[in-house]
């Protein structure tokens, strides 16, 4: 099904990988269609519409590929593959049917997909692929401003996150949006994200403690990083520049986190335009680099019957007693999530959080993500 619609990485660029050196991603990649169980698949989607372009006939990943291929192979045990691209269709439609049925065959392998692509409404597409596979979908976007356009119009790179919300089956459980910029954000929507009790963070605060986004990505199911988060002094190839954003070293922090994480299967990278700046390129190949990375070094499922991988902290709030684990080996920090003043408690919840929700509760303050955490679940 995959042969169908991917063009495969030219004859030309596999040469070239296979003369890299024995160290180098290129010579150590797989580029058949048969694609094995618990593997990274990269593809490029070349659909551009929906976006500020109309058509581009133009967008090309072999560039960021050719960067790709030449950086270092890590500690990695997973196989990675690079299956080419899905060309534009006739339509929009066509090219959003055939990037479903790529997704949802690769995803049944229990593959990892890692997608490059033009318009950012291609998120759209993106989220609708797990409406087969789970009904409760947690999502990240990483992003410099909401996309909460007219949901009555036709998809588009403005609107796609109204399309998501209010388009059956409603299937998104959790959202998390990082690096919002607040002037590009009307007060209203930033109200309807507090009422849906969405988890929005801004560029600001993140750039403070960037690892305070961790917890976030660590319970998402798939990520989207429109690349207009990043400012344009260290990213110029999209399509709307703007002077402030993630700064190169916080977009591959962002990348890392986000593969660390055991439950992600889906991340996008949106809003590439080729313009030729070789070290655009290069960043691009090692936000890739960082994904994978952290994808191979992703814990396993949290396992508390395993006391001796956990630290256990209880701190006593007026309100109740927290409960908090830290991981020894991956130091990430998780917290106990139970109903308050509950004689009969019915079970109990496992959250992510960080160390500082921790310290925050040592001094007496029940931390936002508990807040956040309890309105969702009771």
């Amino acid at each position: 099904m995959v042969s169908e619609f991917l063009t495969p990485v030219s004859n030309d660029l596999r040469e070239f990988a296979s003369q890299l050196d024995l160290f180098s991603i290129g010579t150590n990649l797989n580029f058949e269609e048969e694609v094995e169980e618990k593997s990274l698949v990269i593809f490029g989607v070349k659909e551009t519409r929906g976006g500020l372009e109309n058509f581009n006939s133009e967008l090309e990943f072999d560039t960021i590929r050719k960067q790709f291929y030449r950086l270092k192979k890590g500690n990695w045990n997973l196989p990675i593959y690079d299956l080419g691209d899905l060309h534009a269709g006739a339509t929009r439609e066509d090219t959003y049917f055939a990037f479903a049925k790529i997704q949802e065959e690769l995803l049944k392998k229990n593959s990892i997909l890692i997608i490059l692509g033009g318009s950012p409404a291609l998120a759209y597409g993106q989220f609708r692929t797990f409406d087969s596979i789970q009904h409760n979908v947690n999502l990240t976007v990483v992003d410099n401003r909401f996309r909460l356009g007219n949901d009555g119009e036709e998809l588009h790179a403005q609107n796609y996150l109204s399309k998501i919300i209010t388009t059956e089956p409603h299937s998104l459980f959790e959202y998390n949006h990082l690096g919002y910029q607040t002037y590009f954000t009307a007060q209203e929507e930033l109200d309807l994200m507090e009422h849906l009790n969405f988890d929005v963070q801004r560029l600001g605060k993140l750039t403070e403690s960037i690892q305070e986004c961790e917890p976030e990505l660590r319970n998402s199911d798939l990520v989207v990083l429109n690349l207009e988060a990043i400012q344009n002094s260290d990213f110029r190839s999209t399509l709307e520049l703007s002077p402030n954003g993630f700064n190169s070293r916080e977009i591959c922090a962002l990348a890392r986190y986000a593969g660390l994480n055991n439950k992600v299967q889906s991340f996008g990278v949106y809003n590439f335009k080729a313009k030729n700046i070789s070290s655009d390129e290069l960043l691009l190949a090692e936000i890739l680099w960082y994904f994978i990375e952290g994808k191979n070094h992703a814990p396993g499922k949290l396992d508390l019957e395993q006391k001796d991988a956990f630290e256990t902290f209880f701190v006593q709030m007026p309100e109740q007693e927290l409960v908090f684990y830290r991981d020894l080996k991956t130091e990430q920090w998780w917290m106990e999530l139970s109903e308050m003043n509950d004689s009969e408690p019915m079970g109990k919840q496992i959250i992510p959080c960080s160390a500082k929700d921790y310290e925050d509760s040592l001094k007496g303050k029940i931390p936002q993500r508990w807040w956040k955490s309890y309105k969702k679940l009771y």
